[in-house]
């Protein structure tokens, strides 16, 4: 301030400053600007050239960069253009031929003198109107219209602006010369459009008039500032996040000994320390079947009463049955301490914990065969030798039966192998193998498929290998019984699947559970009255002829009647399951869905919402609201971000990162053997900040889809979306006029009527086979902002704001209810 007040004074006659003083630096005695840089646009080059005011001998010189000759040439051509924009935009400011204006002094035109001190003489005026028309066009040239009235002495003047200008008012002056008649027009426009807030505190053309003047609640405000001091972060960002999938239940009381006791099949079952909300039923996939899971619940049982055989169990299932899970490597099991207390367990037919069978399960961990009697076509066995658990069944066909002293018939490892019990001897040395018995004839089984979430289409044919065809020996010295027999194994090896799905519904649940309790618009159906849960893409599926409906969305029909229809756990699921899942279903269709949504309903909430503003502010004010930001932070302040589901499930290998029930992560024997396994995939995503905003309009589409507009609306209502135009009063706020503020008298729908018919706009509706209850939006829909014929309505542009929000929606609209198999190339081609 007190630089700028100096070179004011002439005490400074230098001044250096970026482009910011384009629009607030009004000094009438500056006489040269150089511009270093090139103006970005043509009202960047009038607002820097414009703070040249001297009257006598002001230049402006503009730097140019020689050193590519393409780009010089290409400025070069610009800055032509923009000095014919000059001119032309000046021409609306030149008098009539006839008109000398040698021997006019405009200093008899009083100034316009705003409260703080500023002096805007009538040159001063007609220069501000000509910057203000660049503004008002955004590059275009929408110049003011001026007419006069008399051929002598006194003249009167009127002048016009365009139809994009908050004044819609002409402005009439009479003066003794043309010139000065509109000289006072200038000024008087200048006067009217300071007051408006067109023109800032140093009464420039204000380049802030896009932005509407909205209050931001305190929390909101609180979030900004703290998100920008802290975390510095943009939509591309990645982020960190805990896998909510490994916190089940979500209770974190202390523990009692009543835990409750739940049943998965007629054999299978878990207990928890907690009573769980009811879950929807679900598929399981097999290759050749669908099984649906339903969890019930059983009673609650003393835990200490089972917890020995409940803990064995368990680490046996998950230590044992199910190798390479990283198990003893980088996890350990420790109930107590874990985030997934569950404990898995086998049930007799009264619905009791059998603890008979899964002890005996338990005990077969390493237990040999001691004859070929035990031998049966309904166990599986492996060969102890072997350093992974490969599977056999035995086969009992006599035709097939070999003894060790058998010659060897298969590659020769050593010349000293003449016999079967030869070769075993040699693979394994501490081992004596008897030559007087029969080898056991066995064939390989397929490893089981422990994955079972999704379909999967498997080629039997090619499935099936060699060591599964073709019998193969062992002899019985070598044979140990499978972790589980065959009954067992088909039960057990869907269990990881299961438990997955049973903590993501649970999850999904108090979704479900948190939405109804807060719309209250319907109430919550019971997950018996949903249907079962397939987890697949719901609109790729969707049958519904009725989806999307093409009726009248107005705020009138916002109302608290009680409705059933409410998104089901499918498409809760799939809102917000990311693509990387790798699941059969993914939330990009929705998000494009519930974007759509979004930007129509926050467009008709800003047009209803703020009558006078113009296209421009409302398209900005749009901008923030549907932002990624904006959704991101609702994400984080409705506590929905944990909800996001990221990261494809894998349970064995290198790439594990499912975390066992009962099992935490053992981070000291992580560090003691330095193993090379990220620790952190068990707990926590990654993904980039955009997602949880694209959750956000996922879950839009979702209530979109199995809802209808007006659930929808409240839903993103509740989100804190400024969706529903409401006053004070809390009531819906009316549709403003399409006329303009100067016109609403008891006769101006004879007026409008009489425009329409003299510019034949009924050849219109003929063509587009509508006719027009009020006829002034017909009007207004041809008027473009730079049109004067046209006094009665408002110009096009805040209703091409509104119509393009619905021609988006309409057309992705149409792509939904036309098509089942919808990609997002599809939608968005």
């Amino acid at each position: 301030r007190e630089t700028i007040k100096n070179f004011r004074l002439a005490k400074v006659n230098v001044l250096i400053a970026t482009a910011v003083i384009e629009e607030g630096l009004d000094i009438p005695q500056c006489d040269l600007v150089i511009r270093f840089n090139k103006p970005n646009n043509f009202s960047s080059y009038m607002q820097s050239k414009g703070r040249a005011r001297a009257k006598q001998n002001a230049s402006y010189i503009l730097f140019m960069d020689a050193s590519n000759i393409d780009a010089y040439n290409r400025d070069q051509i610009e800055y032509q253009n923009y000095e014919e924009i000059e001119k032309m935009i000046q021409h609306g400011f030149s008098l009539d031929e006839y008109d000398d204006d040698s021997n006019i002094d405009l200093s008899e035109i009083p100034p316009y003198c705003p409260s703080n001190g500023l002096i805007i003489d009538a040159t001063r005026a007609a220069q501000l109107i000509m910057e203000y028309c660049v503004l008002l066009g955004n590059g275009q040239i929408f110049p003011p219209r001026f007419l006069f009235h008399g051929h002598t002495n006194p003249y009167t003047c009127i002048l016009s602006m365009p139809a994009n200008c908050p004044v819609r008012d002409d402005i009439q002056c009479t003066s003794k010369r043309k010139k000065l008649a509109k000289y006072k027009c200038c000024l008087e426009m200048v006067k009217k459009l300071h007051e408006q807030g067109e023109f800032n505190e140093h009464c420039l053309p204000n380049r802030n008039r896009t932005l509407l003047k909205i209050d931001i609640k305190i929390e909101n405000q609180i979030f900004q500032l703290v998100d920008e001091l802290f975390e510095k972060k943009s939509e591309n960002s990645f982020e960190t996040f805990s896998k909510q999938i490994t916190k089940f239940p979500l209770k974190t009381n202390q523990l009692s000994t009543n835990w409750h006791l739940y049943q998965i099949n007629n054999e299978l079952g878990f207990v928890v320390p907690y009573e769980l909300m009811k879950l929807p039923r679900f598929n399981l996939y097999e290759h050749d079947k669908i099984t649906i899971i339903e969890v019930l619940y059983l009673k609650s049982i003393n835990y200490e009463q089972y917890q020995n055989q409940l803990k064995d169990f368990c680490q046996y299932l998950f230590e044992y049955v199910f190798d390479d899970m990283n198990i003893n490597k980088i996890l350990k099991f420790d109930i107590e301490n874990s985030t997934f207390k569950l404990l898995p367990c086998l049930l007799t037919k009264t619905g009791d914990i059998d603890c008979n069978r899964m002890k005996i399960i338990c005990n077969r961990k390493n237990k040999i065969i001691q004859n070929n009697s035990e031998l049966n076509d309904t166990e599986l066995y492996y060969p102890s030798h072997l350093p992974d658990k490969r599977l056999y069944m035995h086969i009992s066909d006599k035709s097939l039966l070999k003894q060790a002293s058998a010659p060897w018939d298969q590659k020769i490892l050593s010349e000293n192998i003449k016999t079967y019990a030869d070769y075993f001897e040699y693979k394994v040395p501490n081992v004596h193998i008897r030559r007087d018995i029969n080898l056991v004839t066995m064939r390989g089984v397929k490893k089981t498929r422990i994955n079972y979430l999704k379909e999967t289409f498997i080629n039997i044919d090619k499935e099936i290998t060699d060591s599964e065809s073709q019998p193969v020996y062992y002899p019985i010295e070598f044979l140990c019984y499978a972790p589980l027999n065959k009954v067992d194994l088909e039960i057990i090896y869907k269990l990881p699947s299961i438990l997955v799905r049973i903590s993501q519904l649970y999850r999904i649940e108090r979704l479900r559970k948190l939405f109804a309790d807060n719309i209250k618009y319907y109430s919550l159906l019971d997950s018996d009255q949903m249907p079962t849960v397939t987890f697949n893409d719901c609109l790729r599926t969707n049958t519904n002829p009725s989806l999307l409906p093409l009726i009248p969305l107005i705020y009138n029909n916002l109302s608290l009647n009680l409705s059933k229809l409410q998104p089901s756990p499918d498409i809760l699921f799939q809102a917000i399951t990311r693509r990387s899942t790798d699941e059969k279903t993914d939330m990009e269709n929705l998000e494009i869905l519930g974007d759509c949504f979004l930007k129509l309903t926050v467009s008709m909430a800003l047009y209803h919402r703020h009558p006078l503003a113009s296209a421009g502010a409302l398209t900005v004010e749009k901008a923030k609201q549907i932002s990624n930001e904006n959704l991101y932070r609702i994400a984080v302040q409705k506590q929905l971000k944990c909800y996001l589901n990221v990261m494809k499930i894998n349970f064995r290998g290198k790439d594990a990162n499912w975390l066992p029930p009962g099992y935490i992560i053992n981070e000291i024997e992580q560090m003691k053997n330095n193993y090379e396994f990220n620790i952190k995939r068990y707990n926590n995503q990654y993904v980039k900040r955009k997602a949880f905003a694209d959750m956000i309009e996922a879950f839009i589409g979702a209530f979109l889809i199995s809802t209808n507009y007006i659930i929808t609306i409240e839903f993103m209502k509740w989100l804190g979306l400024d969706v529903i135009p409401l006053n004070d009063n809390n009531d819906i706020m009316e549709i403003p006029s399409i006329l303009c503020p100067c016109n609403k008298n008891n006769e101006i729908n004879q007026i409008v009527e009489k425009f329409y018919i003299e510019q034949e706009f009924f050849d219109i509706e003929n063509v587009i086979k509508y006719k027009f209850n009020n006829k002034a939006y017909l009007i207004a829909a041809f008027t473009h902002p730079s049109s004067f014929t046209n006094r009665l309505t408002n110009c096009y542009e805040r209703l091409e704001f509104l119509g393009d929000a619905v021609l988006d929606f309409l057309v992705t609209r149409h792509i939904f209810a036309n098509n089942t198999n919808i990609t997002p190339a599809l939608i968005q081609h």
